[in-house]
């Protein structure tokens, strides 16, 4: 009945909204995440339009897309762009990375420009109508500790939360990188974005430039701001003197620096991992603490090693088909030694079950 008459019950449309801590202190409102808890048996009708219209979607979304799509993810885009990267600079050549963050992304998106965009990806009828109400006359409260705030209306956005709001932030943010020239490369995972080039002389910097103006432009007419206080650049080079050029936004310089965290991977200017897996290496350290002093009582061998697995060992294989350890001189003796003990075992075992058998 919501998709012939193109209309969502209003009890569907109401959100408790739950802070969820991101980064860094904890006082400031703005380092929380809002996740909206929507009613289960709405999102179970967003999951049924979800799967009927992301095959058709799928194929008009950009390439430089890999947030919320099947088979993307953080590590096929981070695998791809720093594969370009050391290419060039084992040519010695520099690359500029312009790190891009738009400010409250999700929670920006104009729904009449969304709509607009919804249609011009073949999404019309009674079903452009759904989508329609499906993001407007909505409310939500923030629930903390079981006490609610007062309702208010979401004039603006798409809900953190539920099934169908990446894929429409996805088809809102699907045609910046458009407005990039070709010899520019770009990359987005959700609204994380970036910009990167290789710069020869400080025309190419303008080039750079240029395009980020045109960025901003887009911005500008998608009602969406980039967050200039975390836009960064990163120069990546072995030259002593690189060429430095003073990017700009919104009348804004961009802050260089050495390193910049990038999907979870600390990239820094030379392009070595060292710091990420000293970085790594000490917050699996904090975390395996921290479960020694308040697991000391569990004794089950099974519970142990999930809570191992999930907290700590995860942050030591994250990424690791980006910084490869394998390409370590230590660990490269230790597979050799490995592989041959394996290889002895091997035969061992095939000696005996050959003999196994004449008897």
């Amino acid at each position: 009945m919501s998709l012939t008459t193109g209309r969502l019950p209003m009890e569907w449309k109401h959100a408790n909204v739950i802070p969820i801590h991101k980064k860094d202190c904890i006082e400031p409102v703005t380092n929380y995440r809002p996740i909206s808890l929507l009613p289960i048996i709405s999102k179970v009708l967003e999951r049924c339009v979800f799967n009927n219209i992301y095959p058709f979607v799928r194929v008009l979304i950009n390439n430089v897309q890999h947030g919320f799509l099947r088979n993307r993810s953080c590590i096929t885009q981070l695998l791809g762009i720093l594969h370009d990267i050391g290419k060039n600079l084992d040519r010695n050549k520099q690359i500029d990375v312009l790190y891009l963050d738009f400010s409250k992304a999700f929670d920006s998106v104009d729904h009449d420009i969304l709509l607009h965009k919804l249609q011009m990806h073949g999404i019309n009828g009674t079903l452009l109508r759904w989508f329609e109400n499906y993001l407007n006359d909505r409310w939500q409260r923030v629930v903390i500790d079981g006490a609610a705030s007062t309702w208010s209306p979401v004039t603006s956005g798409v809900p953190q939360g539920s099934i169908l709001g990446p894929l429409l932030f996805v088809i809102f943010i699907n045609d910046l990188p458009d407005n990039v020239s070709p010899s520019t490369n770009s990359a987005l995972y959700a609204d994380d974005s970036k910009l990167y080039r290789e710069i020869k002389s400080v025309e190419d910097c303008q080039f750079l430039q240029d395009d980020l103006a045109k960025l901003e432009k887009w911005s500008t007419d998608s009602k969406m701001r980039f967050n200039t206080e975390k836009c960064k650049v990163l120069t990546i080079s072995r030259k002593q003197h690189p060429t430095r050029f003073p990017y700009r936004i919104y009348g804004n310089e961009l802050s260089p620096c050495q390193a910049e965290k990038d999907l979870g991977m600390l990239v820094t200017s030379n392009l070595k991992w060292g710091p990420h897996i000293l970085k790594m290496v000490a917050k699996a350290n904090k975390m395996l603490g921290i479960l020694k002093r308040s697991c000391f009582d569990i004794n089950h061998t099974q519970v142990r090693r999930t809570l191992y697995l999930t907290l700590v060992k995860s942050q030591l294989v994250y990424g690791s088909e980006v910084w490869c350890p394998p390409n370590n001189k230590e660990n490269r003796r230790s597979s050799k030694k490995s592989n041959t003990v394996d290889t002895k075992e091997e035969t061992r075992r095939t000696k005996l079950q050959t003999a196994l058998n004449a008897t």
